[in-house]
Order: C-alpha cells, then sequence, then structure tokens
C-alpha cells in the first residue's frame, strides 16, 4: 500500500529550511582551497552511486578554461552527453525525484523548492555563476574551437537543485544515492565526468560581491583562478581592459571607443559625469544662477548626453546630473531634477 504523501512539514522540518539555504549558497561561493584526495574520493563515490566503475584517472586543470579546452579539443565532446553523465546526474536526479514525488504533497515540495532551490539559485545565479559560464564561453569560443554547441552550463554544478535534495535528506528521505553529487559540490570546482576519466578543477581563490549580491570589484579580479580572472562591476562582466584599472583611473576617452551600451553605461557610471564633462570638454548651452546647462556632443550613448552641472558657492564642488535631451535651459533642467518644482519655488519651500 502506498503511504499517504506528506501534506505539511512539522515545525521542526520548516526551521531546517534556511540553515540548509544558507549552508548551500556557502558551499556554491565558497573559495577555500580544495583537498584534491577528499574532491577525489568525492568523484569516485559520484560514480559509485550511479553503479559506474570510479575513473582510471582524474586529471586536475588549473581553471575552467583550460578544462573545457580539454574537453572539446582533446576528447569527444559527445562523450560528455552519454551514459556516464545521464548515469552519474540525471539518472540520480531521476530516481532523487520519484522519491520526494512520491511521498510528498505538492504543495509541499513547490514551497520547499521556492524556499530553498529558487532562493539559492536568486543568490547565485543571475550575476554570479552565470557571469563566470558567459566568461568562460568568450574565452572558449576566443580560442577557435571548432565546438558551437559547447557552454560552460555543461558542466555538473548545479548546486540549487543539490540543495533541494540536500533539505529532503536532511528531514530524513533516503536520498543516499544523491551523497556522491553532495559531496563534490563540497570538494570540488566544476568537473566532467567520462567512461575511463573525470576532469576537474579547484574553485576560484576569490568571489568578490557587492552589497548586493552581484560579482563586483574594484581593479582587481571579481572571480580569479590560476591563470583565468573574470572581472566585473556591480554584476556586469569587463573586458581586462577596464577590469582591471579601478574606476578612478577610467578614461572618459574610452567612451568614444567603445561600442558596446552597457560597457558604455558601466563606464559612465564608474567615471562619472563630473570627470566625462571635463575631461570631454562639454559645451555650455544656458546658465542660471550656479547651475550650467552642458551638451556633450560625442558620440557615447545612444542619445546626446545633456547635463546639469553645479557649482557649490562655498565649496566650489563640481557636480553633474544627466537630464532630457529635450531640455533647453537651465532652469527648466533644475526643474526637472526637482520633480517639477521651479528653482525659486523650490528655494521657498526649502
Amino acid at each position: 500500500m502506498t503511504p499517504k504523501p506528506i501534506e505539511e512539514l512539522t515545525p521542526e522540518q520548516l526551521a531546517l529550511i534556511p540553515i540548509i539555504r544558507d549552508e548551500w549558497i556557502r558551499i556554491a561561493l565558497d573559495t577555500t582551497p580544495i583537498d584534491k584526495q577528499k574532491a577525489e574520493a568525492a568523484i569516485c563515490l559520484a560514480y559509485e552511486c550511479a553503479e559506474l566503475e570510479p575513473p582510471k584517472e582524474i586529471l586536475w586543470f588549473d581553471n575552467p578554461v583550460d578544462a573545457a579546452i580539454y574537453v572539446i579539443s582533446t576528447r569527444a565532446w559527445d562523450a560528455v552527453k552519454d551514459d556516464i553523465e545521464v548515469a552519474v546526474t540525471g539518472g540520480i536526479r531521476e530516481v532523487v525525484m520519484v522519491s520526494v514525488r512520491e511521498t510528498v504533497s505538492y504543495s509541499v515540495c513547490y514551497d520547499v523548492e521556492n524556499a530553498v532551490r529558487i532562493a539559492v539559485e536568486d543568490a547565485i545565479n543571475p550575476t554570479v555563476w552565470l557571469t563566470i559560464c558567459d566568461a568562460v564561453d568568450v574565452a572558449v569560443w576566443d580560442a577557435k574551437l571548432d565546438r558551437v554547441g559547447y557552454t560552460s552550463g555543461d558542466v555538473f554544478r548545479d548546486v540549487e537543485c543539490l540543495a533541494f535534495y540536500a533539505y529532503f535528506d536532511a528531514i530524513g528521505f533516503d536520498f543516499s544515492k544523491a551523497k556522491g553529487l553532495f559531496a563534490t559540490a563540497k570538494h570540488c570546482g566544476w568537473w566532467w565526468a567520462f567512461k575511463d576519466v573525470a576532469v576537474a578543477i579547484p574553485k576560484p581563490s576569490v568571489i568578490r560581491l557587492d552589497d548586493r549580491g552581484r560579482l563586483h570589484s574594484e581593479g582587481v579580479p571579481a572571480v580569479a583562478y590560476q591563470g583565468f580572472n573574470v572581472y566585473a562591476y556591480h554584476g556586469v562582466r569587463l573586458p581586462e581592459k577596464y577590469g582591471s584599472i579601478h574606476p578612478e583611473k577610467w578614461q572618459s576617452q574610452w567612451l568614444l571607443e567603445e561600442d558596446n551600451a552597457e560597457l558604455k553605461r558601466v563606464l559612465i557610471q564608474g567615471i562619472g559625469y563630473d570627470r566625462i564633462c571635463q575631461e570631454l570638454q562639454a559645451i555650455e548651452l544656458d546658465s542660471w544662477q550656479e547651475y550650467t546647462l552642458l551638451r556633450i556632443d560625442s558620440n557615447i550613448d545612444i542619445e546626446p548626453i545633456y547635463l546639469l552641472k553645479m557649482t557649490c558657492p562655498s565649496t566650489g564642488y563640481i557636480h553633474a546630473l544627466r537630464v532630457p535631451p529635450d531640455i533647453v535651459t537651465a532652469r527648466d533642467a533644475i526643474t526637472w531634477v526637482n520633480w517639477g518644482i521651479a528653482p525659486e519655488e523650490f528655494a521657498v519651500q526649502t
């Protein structure tokens, strides 16, 4: 007789949700140097859980680009999609999900998925792992390898799903089939499984985030491996020519040379309109008291850049704010900046 599905989690089980969620976010962002002996044992355990012979050899590479290039150029890429990959990952996940579907109601499964799997995914994927994967894919593409279908998302680092499985494992489900994948997530970086050989890399030595959890660094790598770095500014991946230089030293002239609109936006944000005005010789259109309406004719953005420059009478400090390009006077710009309040009226109100 099939047991009745679990319709509601106990208070103790509910209390485990944030614990498991936070643990797997930490695992995903861990930069602790790996212990290769533990990592290789974890990889062999993943094969064992899939009822496969362990690999005869585990090849280590310093970074995901070198590993991916080896996988594509040295070994048949189709091997990644063979029965080994299916058994080690897909097959195990199917066994795990069948267990959940047979013993947990849809509503409970849905709640746990949102609170654990999607929460972990939201914390690490949009601007962390997707940014890293994008950088790896570009590097592989730049290597001019004849493998159009490759993406770094094919590697075994599906941490958000493992977090979901780990929750049910923690509340008493028999998820012993997944323990090899749990172990590889904790002790390895990315890895690939083949019939006789596994390919693996260490975890990154550095992951730097801003206060919103986005990859971010200023003049140093946001993600660092030996021989491969990823640069990012508040979640936007930067080429090394920008990312390796602190924003205080970015040059307004770069805006004239950069074609990518998103990178232009980041450069504008990092340089600031104050410096752009000074370095690109903005044209004065109108002035009112200590305010000046400026225009930059250089083709550095999709539409012309109009700026309201404000000079503090006491300190002489210059600040600039961007205003719509249809504004024709400094007073109109001040009114727009003050949410429709004319400068004289604003002065009375303050």
